[in-house]
């Protein structure tokens, strides 16, 4: 049986532009539906359904190119995953979640996308 190539690498893009998202960080969440379950006094009766926000996270290599203002500004972007298997996903209407918080030492940042339910396209 040949080998199958495992999601080992992803690309982050904010509006074309890829981001520098540090090894093994970015992570996807595409949203949808979350089901929580309806109990009774005699057991399980069904489920009741809430949509779900799509996140796409990961962790910043912060330099002198890094233009935190930008994005800190993020809304209505299009925030894309790319991993090295040849999966791509898009988040249309993308805004960065909370401001970064950039940590000296090590020159890292965390950013987290939220918005609509995400495609695999």
């Amino acid at each position: 049986m040949a080998g199958k190539q495992i999601l080992g690498r992803a690309f982050v893009r904010v509006n074309g532009q890829t981001i520098a998202s540090l090894p093994g960080s970015a992570k996807l969440n595409p949203g949808g539906v979350e089901r929580s379950p309806v109990v009774g006094d005699f057991g399980f009766l069904g489920f009741s359904e809430k949509p779900v926000h799509g996140e796409i996270e990961c962790e910043i290599a912060v330099s002198s190119d890094t233009d935190i203002a930008a994005l800190n500004n993020t809304t209505d972007a299009s925030i894309t995953f790319e991993g090295d298997t040849g999966q791509v996903w898009i988040m249309r209407g993308g805004a960065l979640a909370t401001p970064v918080n950039v940590q000296s030492g090590d020159g890292k940042a965390q950013v987290k996308f939220i918005g609509a339910q995400i495609e695999q396209v």
